[in-house]
């Protein structure tokens, strides 16, 4: 019995070894993870952008905002230095600087009044942090409360800043962040749909058939988009549905405002969808075959969870920048600017719009790939 056991266990793995895609995919998705985990959080410390008004503009609030910027020049013991993690961002009013804020622009605002000294920082700073962002919040806190601290003269980092007077946000927490991402993470698991789909109809000939019948290739993909928007959407309403079950509530001062808000990211979500299924089309047409298909797309979805801010920000610039080839890069910033932050629809029109334009282009670009390659 072991040694049909063993004849059996031989002939699988020779089955698989021979399988030198199924192989690849089989080995190289663990290192490609831990290549897109080390990528994203290497470089050292993290820098978070805190956008800033100097409304007193004398000589103690301007060292503030420098020792602030360049944490690392206050003279401190050797074996206690403080490292550079904020980089400061000037505005010229507190409107400006909120817009920045809710944009996702800024993860911190700092506010400083006239009359500013060292010693009265609780009565002439304020200071507003992205709560749903856990390393930058305790970050760019520590940071402010330890020079304050230092610059006033007291012996332990203490967090006396004004509140803002019109809080920003209804509820920041780490929940609301993870729902954002969650969305569209469903969402992006299109790729994976619509390219499993329309490599497994070319398998079975399909498009061969198509041109015996009165349809046209055109109404296959307009079906296949319908579809798949269909599926966004019921993915959408499930996850806003559960979410609010365990206590997510979107940004929004009044009802009407907060289901503004919820239909706004309804539209950003069916603009990421068509750009999935475009990014399905383009890897069914270079696979050979459905397994292929299912292997490359989950090549393309694990880096758009991991860089484009779908459940942590990546801390390495160069992957910063490698994130805006994705399109959940532009809807994660859009939706978490609308139900965290509380923005307009129009004000993410930045955005949306190179959402948009992504989608269409990589639509149509998927469908003369496939066509191209398979009809």
């Amino acid at each position: 019995m072991m040694a049909t056991a063993v004849d059996l266990a031989v002939k699988n793995l020779k089955t698989i070894f021979r399988d030198r895609v199924y192989l690849f995919f089989l080995i190289g998705m663990p290192i490609f993870m831990m290549l897109l985990i080390g990528l994203a959080f290497r470089g050292g410390t993290a820098t978070y952008n805190v956008g800033y008004v100097n409304y007193d503009g004398g000589p103690s609030s301007r060292y503030f905002i420098n020792i602030l910027d360049n944490a690392s020049a206050l003279p401190l013991p050797p074996n206690a230095p403080l490292k550079d993690v904020l980089t400061m961002i000037q505005f010229n009013n507190t409107d400006s600087l909120e817009n920045a804020f809710r944009q996702g622009n800024i993860v911190a605002g700092l506010i400083m009044d006239e009359g500013y000294s060292p010693a009265t920082a609780n009565e002439t700073v304020t200071l507003f942090v992205d709560e749903s962002t856990i390393s930058a919040s305790i970050a760019v806190k520590s940071t402010v409360a330890t020079i304050s601290s230092i610059l006033a003269g007291d012996p332990l980092p203490k967090e006396y800043w004004k509140q803002l007077d019109k809080p920003i946000s209804v509820e920041f927490n780490t929940l609301n962040f993870m729902v954002v991402g969650t969305l569209t993470y469903a969402v992006s698991i299109i790729v994976f749909s619509a390219t499993a789909s329309i490599a497994r109809e070319r398998d079975k000939g399909l498009f061969s058939r198509l041109r015996t019948t009165p349809m046209s290739i055109k109404d296959f993909f307009a079906g296949g988009l319908m579809s798949q928007l269909v599926i966004s959407l019921v993915q959408t309403i499930s996850v806003f549905a559960v979410s609010y079950l365990i206590g997510f509530r979107p940004m929004g001062v009044t009802g009407m405002d907060k289901a503004v808000n919820m239909m706004a990211a309804f539209v950003v979500a069916m603009i990421l969808s068509v750009a999935c299924v475009g990014l399905g089309l383009a890897i069914a047409a270079f696979a050979k075959n459905e397994d292929q298909a299912v292997g490359i797309s989950w090549f393309v979805i694990i880096p758009m969870m991991f860089l484009s801010g779908t459940w942590f920000e990546p801390q390495d610039p160069t992957m910063k920048t490698i994130s805006w080839a994705f399109p959940t890069t532009y809807a994660n910033k859009a939706i978490r600017a609308i139900l965290v932050r509380g923005t307009p629809l129009l004000d993410t029109s930045n955005y949306l719009v190179s959402l948009a334009v992504y989608a269409v282009i990589i639509f149509i670009v998927g469908v003369a790939i496939f066509r191209k390659k398979t009809m």
